[in-house]
């Protein structure tokens, strides 16, 4: 059982006036005066607490993964009627806004008008979810499943694999599932001192060449974590947007190193090229060209060297000749030592926690077969020692990478997927300064707003303490009216008993008139709940 389930089945247990025994008289009457009632009462199965039958809210448990991210999945489509209680709204904000509402324990008061509980319960369901998503997943996970969460809550879909031979920036894309437009978001869950990282290279590639003329701009949701124990307590939640117009200038503007580094003297050419975009050939060959002077554009890994012909035309495939092999012994090749260069990454990660042997040691343990397979075997001992030193740059990678996640990862505990992407950028940058991320401190999103268009959302509150005052205002609220519906519901089949058996026929016709007014009052608590659900 979660600690929000927890939390509400103790606040109900306080709150209840009635004994569980005298509440099941209460349905057992019901049931046998009147047959037909079953169809009114959703039966629940009792919690067992310790050997003793309590009555507790039925609150199904949501358990997010990735499958939320995927809008054709039965995961997502099961939860489609729980998430359809949020605004339909076409932002991102009012969506994060509106669940938040329901954390905020003075809003909360004015929940729920007419005892319309159906949203109420649904909205708990969802925050359950989020907060499983922030403490129920190792680091690597995680970030996935918040991903998926976030594509579910926008009405969106998680975007994973490669596009056009380069990782996506993008993490989801919210609103694809309607007819508004869709905006594709980075997400960051980050620690308050973290910076906002991303590649400069992939950046570039996705708003100016990729799928053809690239796409417009990207928003970045950064979600700054506070940690109470093993959980968050707090998330709290900005946005900022790179686009093709501001991304030079921000560049500039921040006056940080790690951003001035990636254009070198180039800034004033791209910013001047940049301002005169357009889908055309020319356009994509002049932009190569100023690229190919710009230190932070990795050189063999851009969709401007790699899927762009001679007349600048985009060719949508990846390279595929390597050392004169066939097209495709050629990439099974590649395959084989991206997968040796993993190996050695983990084999590192292990080596710095003391799970595994140093690299000398690894090194031992590999195949000649596995080392020919990834091009990566030779018979001359200097060419051997090339290959070794070009492995090991790897598995130290993987011992730092390590090393930096004792406390928090350098990067921030954001998607897996963009680690895997900036760490891949490093290592094939070969022995070129500076490496080609770009970066923004929380300070810089904020000195920078008017260039980034910078949002602050808000505080989300999901601290055990809140979550405790507004379970005891929730509570109250779902026991009066269950127990107002049950209790309606009883007088109702006593007055009908009444009206058949009374002697006194002008108690019978009080009685049916009272059973009459009762019926409708059920009716219409039924009809509210069935409208929420539509």
């Amino acid at each position: 059982m979660s600690d929000l389930q927890k939390i509400l089945k103790e606040e109900y247990e306080k709150k209840l006036a009635i004994t569980p025994n005298l509440l099941m008289e209460m349905i057992e009457e019901i049931m046998d005066s009147i047959p037909q009632a079953s169809s009114l009462i959703e039966e629940t199965p009792p919690v067992s607490d310790g050997g003793q039958v309590n009555f507790s809210i039925p609150f199904p448990k949501l358990v997010p993964t990735e499958a939320w991210g995927d809008p054709t999945s039965q995961s997502r489509i099961a939860i489609t009627r729980i998430f359809d209680s949020i605004t339909r709204e076409p932002d991102i904000r009012a969506r994060i806004q509106h669940v938040n509402s329901f954390l905020d324990p003075e809003q909360a008061l004015r929940k729920a008008p007419g005892g319309k509980l159906n949203t109420v319960l649904n909205m708990l369901q969802i925050i359950e979810a989020l907060m499983a998503c922030l403490n129920d997943y190792n680091e690597s996970s995680a970030g996935f499943v918040f991903e998926s969460f976030m594509a579910a809550l926008t009405g969106g879909k998680q975007i994973s694999g490669r596009v056009g031979g380069t990782l996506p920036i993008e993490d989801f894309v919210a609103f694809s599932e309607t007819d508004d437009t869709e905006v594709p978001v980075s997400l960051k869950l980050l620690s308050p001192r973290t910076n906002i990282h991303g590649s400069f290279t992939n950046l570039i590639d996705y708003l100016f060449i990729r799928g053809g003329s690239g796409v417009s701009e990207i928003k970045y949701l950064v979600a700054y974590k506070d940690v109470q124990g093993d959980n968050v307590s707090q998330l709290g939640i900005w946005d900022f947007t790179l686009s093709r117009d501001n991304l030079i200038d921000a560049f500039v503007q921040s006056g940080a190193a790690i951003n001035l580094r990636l254009l070198g003297e180039q800034a004033p050419a791209l910013k001047q090229h940049i301002a005169i975009w357009e889908d055309s050939p020319e356009w994509r060959l002049e932009m190569a060209r100023i690229l190919s002077l710009t230190p932070g554009y990795t050189e063999g890994r851009g969709m401007f060297d790699n899927n762009l012909d001679s007349s600048g035309q985009f060719v949508d495939v990846e390279p595929t000749s390597v050392d004169g092999a066939s097209a495709f012994a050629g990439q099974q090749k590649r395959g084989a030592r991206s997968n040796l260069y993993r190996a050695a990454e983990v084999a590192g990660q292990e080596a710095q926690r003391g799970e595994g042997p140093d690299f000398e040691g690894w090194r031992q343990t590999l195949e000649d077969e596995t080392l020919m397979d990834a091009g990566l075997w030779s018979k001359n001992k200097k060419t051997q020692k090339k290959y070794d030193d070009e492995i090991k740059t790897h598995f130290d990678r993987g011992f730092e990478y390590a090393q930096s996640t004792i406390n928090e990862s350098f990067f921030g505990s954001f998607h897996e997927r963009e680690k895997e992407l900036m760490r891949e950028e490093i290592l094939l940058e070969g022995s070129r300064e500076g490496g080609s991320q770009w970066g923004f401190s929380g300070e810089m999103i904020v000195k920078l707003q008017p260039v980034l268009d910078t949002e602050y959302y808000g505080d989300i509150n999901l601290s055990a303490a809140n979550v405790s005052e507004l379970s005891k205002i929730y509570i109250e609220k779902i026991g009066e009216d269950l127990m107002k519906l049950l209790e309606t519901t009883k007088n109702f089949s006593e007055n009908i008993g009444r009206y058949f058996s009374a002697p006194d026929r002008s108690e019978a016709t009080q009685a049916n008139a009272l059973a009459r007014d009762q019926g409708k009052e059920i009716v219409t608590s039924l009809e509210e709940r069935e409208k929420e659900e539509d």
